[in-house]
């Protein structure tokens, strides 16, 4: 029998992993479809826009003769992305040409900022019944939009800043939290989330977009400056539901905040960052839980596969620490495993929110083990921060009752010490090293750390 029950289970664990490998196949075949078309489709609409005067309207729209109609109303047929947690893309979707519009349509309610590119900002339109805002799909900005996008709405610069000069600056309190990945900030935005009158934007990728712009050089720096004012001043653009503002961003773009502070310097600034072994481990961890992430860490890991497939360790550092990184010559990003990439990720974002309470400003830092010792009393001493009633600490507690990472485990409960060899350990302490920072484990504060207690 019990040959029987172990046959059993060998014949059940190879049908799963014959299915996930199906289903991963599959996957991988419809977005190398997806992408096939994609390119067909730009391609005869180059022809049939231009025959059609389409392409001629977009040309003027962009020269300023034509603001009245520079906003171009493009509809979804099909979208798809490879991986979910994607920077948001123009190219995640293929659309068809639906009309031009006032370029105020970018007011309503049902249409959000989605990312930027070098000549136009990218919108989504979703149904009025939707709110990206407060979507079940997602906790975060950028998936909500994709999931709900009906229509893509494409803008001119031009108009674009003229739009943003016409709301100016944000009138209500606007808090601006950047974080290290899996440091409890999620928490933290579904906390505000339940705040009445508060609008929770978490990760809103056109910020993200026009980070990568600069920083390769595809903008010029007075470009980028002014193109980072409108993107924020349309984020935050004016909606009678909402009398606060919460923007808790990707932790790719802590090096984003100076310019952003500079425009903007009576926004409340805070970065929450957790202790570097944990926050390696419960990377680690999410990386286990899908195939495809799985599969990029097999690679990274292994010297001859990463020898040949070089480009896998190129694209996770670029998305994870590129934005963020400091020239530091004993660091090759090439040379780096899946730990020593999440370690320099976990390093750049800190020493970045460092270097900024180094040169004066004013940022609030919260970590993570410090904040979860009485969550509630922390949430209450920074709601007193944030000048948020008392009244809203009931409604705000509430989402520690919540699934905030959707069935994925902050904590890992995994002993580093038996997960980690030597060699992890010794690649993110030389990481930790380069940039000035504490070794792996050690408790580390960042100056302004905010007092829970």
């Amino acid at each position: 029998m019990d040959g029987k029950t172990e046959a059993n289970n060998h014949l059940e664990q190879f049908s799963k992993a014959m299915n996930m490998f199906r289903d991963r196949a599959i996957q991988i075949l419809v977005y190398m479809l997806f992408q096939l078309t994609r390119t067909i489709v730009v391609t005869f609409q180059k022809f049939t826009w231009a025959v059609t005067g389409v392409e001629r309207i977009r040309r003027d729209a962009a020269r300023g003769l034509q603001f009245k109609q520079s906003a171009h109303v493009q509809e979804i047929f099909w979208k798809r992305k490879f991986f979910d947690h994607s920077v948001a893309d123009p190219s995640n979707f293929i659309t068809t040409h639906k009309g031009f519009r006032p370029p105020s349509c970018i007011f309503k309610s049902n249409v959000s900022l989605y990312c930027m590119t070098r000549r136009e900002a990218v919108f989504v339109e979703v149904k009025e019944s939707d709110n990206v805002y407060k979507s079940k799909h997602s906790n975060y900005l950028y998936q909500n939009q994709y999931h709900h996008a009906v229509n893509v709405i494409t803008m001119p610069l031009a108009s674009f800043h003229k739009m943003a000069s016409d709301v100016g600056n944000p009138r209500i309190p606007v808090t601006w939290l950047s974080c290290t990945a899996r440091s409890g900030a999620t928490l933290v935005s579904q906390m505000m989330h339940r705040i009445p009158g508060m609008l929770s934007l978490s990760e809103p990728d056109a910020i993200t977009t026009l980070g990568f712009l600069y920083k390769k050089k595809l903008i010029q720096p007075s470009e980028y400056k002014q193109l980072l004012a409108s993107c924020v001043r349309l984020l935050c653009k004016p909606d009678d539901r909402y009398s606060a503002v919460f923007v808790k961003a990707r932790p790719c773009t802590t090096s984003l905040v100076e310019d952003i502070a500079q425009v903007f310097p009576r926004f409340r600034y805070l970065f929450m960052y957790r202790n570097s072994v944990k926050s390696l481990m419960s990377n680690l961890s999410l990386l286990q839980q899908d195939p495809a992430p799985k599969a990029l860490r097999f690679i990274m890991d292994s010297p001859v596969l990463s020898t040949f497939l070089p480009f896998v360790r190129s694209y996770f550092y670029y998305y994870h620490v590129f934005l963020n990184e400091k020239k530091v010559s004993s660091i090759v990003p090439t040379k780096l495993g899946s730990v020593g990439i999440i370690t320099a990720a976990w390093a750049a974002s800190v020493s970045q929110c460092a270097d900024l309470r180094y040169k004066g400003f004013n940022i609030g830092s919260i970590l993570y083990e410090d904040f979860m010792i009485n969550p509630r009393r922390s949430l209450s001493v920074l709601l007193s921060l944030l000048d948020i009633r008392r009244e809203h600490l009931g409604p705000a507690a509430e989402a520690l009752k919540a699934d905030v990472n959707r069935g994925t485990s902050h904590d890992t409960g995994v002993d580093a010490r038996r997960a980690l060899t030597p060699e992890n350990r010794q690649e993110a302490d030389n990481v930790l090293k380069a940039y000035g920072l504490a070794k792996l484990g050690e408790r580390y504060e960042v100056s302004g750390l905010l007092k829970l207690e």
